[in-house]
């Protein structure tokens, strides 16, 4: 294979999309493991280590894991790293740039579809149209409703529209149940008699009834058309619900030859093992016929995945075969798809230059389309937040080799945020980071999380100092090649007291604790998104000395200050972009020369990460630019302060409940759960403070009349209250999809900062807290209301008197943030004009 060597390196290099997987698993989960390894359950499954594939994939994991080549070894091994450790391991290996995932399959302790973005820099979502209409049945059941065909269509066709702009395919699983031979012209009587026949057979519903599931397969053909989406169909083996001899594709042709259908494209999964030929076939005389071979690789033998995938390209073209691995409940599912995917079709691509098929060229562009371009151009990638051509680490025989992948690469900056709000950050050149940093850290003092805005010394009162030293550990899920410096990496870091185990002073396992007491108790996700205000200031000379000046002089939303600024602010979007941080809008701000960009949102812990990438991203820009941009909070007294506005929500099951529902509906347009949350963070907002207002001239900012919130009030879409409640667009502002929290600002640590307010809600869920009324006026002319802490020495009273926020954080904690805001407190109060430093800082 040496004359192929050049097709070995495209082949292992190419950033793959993988079109077909689904959901992971909490490690706890009571889905067997040996899972991983077969489609067999029940008593069948204990013959699976008796395997091919079983003993071939077991080896491949215990390799990446440098673990014992055992079952047993995988399993504690798997146990003592934990999934956050194993997920990034696995999907760096398997070097994909997107997963579609089908979260139509119920595990137990399963992650929700927005969860897998930790681990891969994109994910789309499969919409699978038997889960959702057994949902619409035992929901109306549940609601006690009669349910006929023509409520049931209505419904099922509403919400399959109002998600198909946000999925990236349809997707039916019809051969499990009544099999591919689809009636198009099914009556609507023989669909409501089926239908009929499917409720009285038990609850909760399973669809069965071939009729009414021929029925619910065309009314979807038909969205998938209006919308332009594929059609991802399950063919050929899986498990033992499905009779295989009814999923041959050859089945589908009443289907294919239906010209109402003839131009919505279908995806044939699994390689239709063991009808890998008769796939074959029809991809190569119907054009809108696609294949995808996940499952069948990476679970057959080796000469077994060879012979399906050589099958399949015996008559379909190459610009129709497509990648997926079919990954399931298990990160190392994703990782053996990938290495074996790009293993089998190395091996058939040669083999086919070998006996003439196919030249070199041939076979490097074939590989681009398999395992990328096809993807690319078949699927509705507008659904997909964020750009997937990141360049990523690269693999060789399915182990990452990023440090040699990157030869341009030089450096990696392991980056955390300290108590002060402050960006840090240790270099470690490539090489010494790829073969020992990034498995086991670099060492950090003690003293780190105790030094305030203007000292690199640890504050009075933190109790910590120069003795004792923790490790900074890469979370490798938040590695970017940087856009403003292309030969360096960032990577996000954890503090960690000893390996495996967090130190109580690390901002972002405190948040990731925080949302898991929210998740586990509540099952609720908070998701998040900030709004960056900033100034761009430009440096210039009087009588000697450096100034800073305003970029320029125009007002909100001027035309003429964003050309002026337009060459920084669009290389920023872009940059954000190639980081897969998804940018609303960007705008010129009320102050002069200030301009803010809005993140979009998503689940806390990234938000919080993703800020801190935005705030390097716009610094480094401007600094390119010439020009400094600063998110300190009140640079100039006389002008509009910038803040960096939080935006709040709460989800469950993929759905915002903060927003008001029939079954849940407070008198303010939110949820009950909504208002008890909001109503924990109203309660507690004059100690939050202290973590997201953390510097004396933070508190310049939050004047009356600033639309900076000076007052301890809400209201709805009412920019001079401290939180508003916004609503979704379009609507008459009845509702409330979230709540804005305008007080935090751009010197505050972000992770810390959510953290408190996470904690604040869980204490209103808890107790069942409930609003005032909203006011919908200027606070500042209402009698009686009270103002937030007006300085930062109150907001530290108010939280050493908040009993509920020092049992979360822990009285080290608590002690470390107060000894550095009284530092900061007692220096700038001695030293008026210091505050225009922190421009270097913040």
């Amino acid at each position: 294979m040496a004359e192929y060597s050049e097709l070995r390196e495209a082949i292992f290099n190419v950033k793959a999309i993988d079109a077909h997987a689904h959901n992971l698993v909490d490690l706890d989960s009571s889905f067997p493991f040996l899972r991983l390894f077969s489609e067999a359950e029940g008593d069948a499954l204990a013959f699976a280590p008796h395997s091919l594939s079983f003993k071939r994939s077991l080896r491949d994991i215990a390799e990446l894991y440098g673990c014992e080549r055992s079952l047993d070894g995988v399993e504690k091994h798997r146990k003592v790293s934990g999934l956050d450790s194993i997920g990034s391991k696995c999907f760096e290996a398997a070097n994909l740039s997107a997963v579609f995932i089908d979260d139509g399959i119920m595990f137990d302790k399963i992650l929700e579809w927005d969860w897998h973005k930790s681990v891969v820099p994109a994910v789309g979502r499969i919409l699978r149209i038997e889960h959702l209409a057994e949902t619409i049945l035992n929901v109306e059941i549940l609601k006690g409703s009669k349910c006929s065909l023509e409520s049931f269509t209505e419904t099922f066709v509403a919400k399959m529209k109002s998600v198909a702009g946000k999925i990236v395919a349809m997707k039916s699983i019809a051969a499990y149940r009544s099999g591919l031979d689809i009636d198009t012209d099914v009556s609507k009587k023989a669909a409501e008699e089926g239908l009929l026949e499917d409720l009285h057979a038990g609850k909760p519903v399973r669809i069965k009834n071939k009729s009414f599931i021929d029925y619910l397969f065309t009314c979807s053909l038909n969205v998938a058309l209006s919308f332009n989406l594929p059609m991802q169909i399950h063919t050929g083996f899986g498990d033992k619900d499905l009779d295989l001899r009814l999923s041959n594709p050859l089945h589908l042709r009443s289907v294919l030859e239906d010209t109402k259908f003839s131009k919505c494209r279908i995806v044939l999964l699994h390689a239709s093992y063991p009808f890998s030929r008769e796939a074959s076939y029809l991809a190569s005389v119907y054009p809108q016929v696609y294949l995808d071979f996940g499952l069948a690789v990476p679970k057959l033998s080796v000469q077994g995945m060879i012979s399906s995938v050589k099958e399949l390209l015996e008559l379909a073209p190459t610009k129709k075969v497509m990648y997926s691995s079919d990954g399931y409940a298990f990160p190392e599912t994703f990782y053996l798809g990938a290495k074996r995917a790009r293993e089998v079709v190395l091996n058939v691509l040669s083999n086919a230059c070998d006996d003439g098929d196919l030249t070199i060229p041939d076979a490097l562009e074939a590989i681009e389309d398999i395992f990328r371009r096809n993807a690319l151009q078949i699927y509705n990638l507008n659904a997909i937040l964020g750009s997937i051509d990141y360049r990523g680490p690269k693999i060789c025989n399915g182990i990452s080799k990023t440090y040699t992948g990157g030869k341009d690469i030089v450096s990696v900056r392991v980056t955390w945020v300290d108590t002060s709000g402050q960006h840090r950050c240790r270099v470690i050149p490539v090489k010494r980071f790829y073969e020992v940093v990034k498995n086991t850290g670099v060492g950090l003092t003690f003293a780190s999380m105790g030094m305030s805005s203007f000292c690199d010394s640890p504050a009075i009162g933190t109790n910590l100092t120069g003795t004792g030293e923790i490790r900074l550990v890469p979370d490798l899920s938040t590695k970017h090649r940087l856009p403003w410096a292309r030969q360096e990496e960032m990577v996000l870091a954890n503090m960690q007291i000893r390996p495996g185990e967090a130190w109580e002073y690390c901002p972002r396992s405190t948040l990731q604790k925080f949302t898991k007491i929210l998740n586990d108790e509540f099952n609720l996700v908070l998701k998040a998104g900030f709004e960056n205000e900033f100034y761009l200031l430009r440096s210039v000379y009087r009588e000697g000395k450096e100034q800073f000046v305003p970029f320029d002089s125009t007002l909100y939303c001027s035309t003429s200050a964003f050309d002026a600024a337009s060459p920084i602010l669009l290389e920023i979007n872009s940059a954000l972009q190639s980081l897969n941080i998804y940018v609303e809008q960007l705008h010129a701000e009320s102050g002069k020369g200030q301009f803010e960009i809005a993140l979009g949102y998503t689940d806390c812990i990234v938000a919080a990460d993703n800020l801190v990438f935005a705030r390097e991203t716009i610094r480094s820009v401007a600094r390119k630019h010439g020009v400094v941009a600063t998110f300190v909070p009140k640079y100039y007294l006389d002008d509009i302060g910038s803040g960096s506005h939080a935006h709040i929500s709460l989800w469950k099951k993929g759905e915002n409940v903060f927003m008001g529902s029939e079954e849940s509906k407070s008198p303010h347009g939110m949820s009950k759960i909504g208002e008890n949350f909001m109503a924990g963070v109203l309660h507690h907002l004059p100690s939050i403070l202290a973590f997201i207002a953390p510097l004396p001239n933070s508190y310049d900012r939050i004047r009356p009349d600033t639309w900076s919130g000076a007052y301890l009030c809400w209201g709805h879409e009412n920019r001079e209250a401290p939180i508003r409640t916004a609503s979704p667009p379009g609507t008459s502002g009845e509702a409330a999809s979230n709540f804005e929290i305008k007080s935090f600002d751009g010197c505050a640590n972000p992770h810390f900062g959510l953290a408190s307010i996470v904690a604040a809600g869980i204490d209103g869920l808890t107790r069942k807290l409930s609003l005032p009324e909203p006011i919908d006026t200027n606070p500042s002319g209402c009698d009686g209301l009270q103002r937030l802490p007006q300085n930062l020495q109150e907001s530290v009273v108010a939280l050493d008197e908040d009993e509920v926020l020092k049992n979360f954080f822990g009285k080290k904690v608590i002690s470390a943030v107060k000894g550095v805001r009284m530092a900061e407190i007692d220096y700038y109060g001695n030293n008026k004009e210091a505050f225009k430093d922190l421009i270097h800082r913040y």
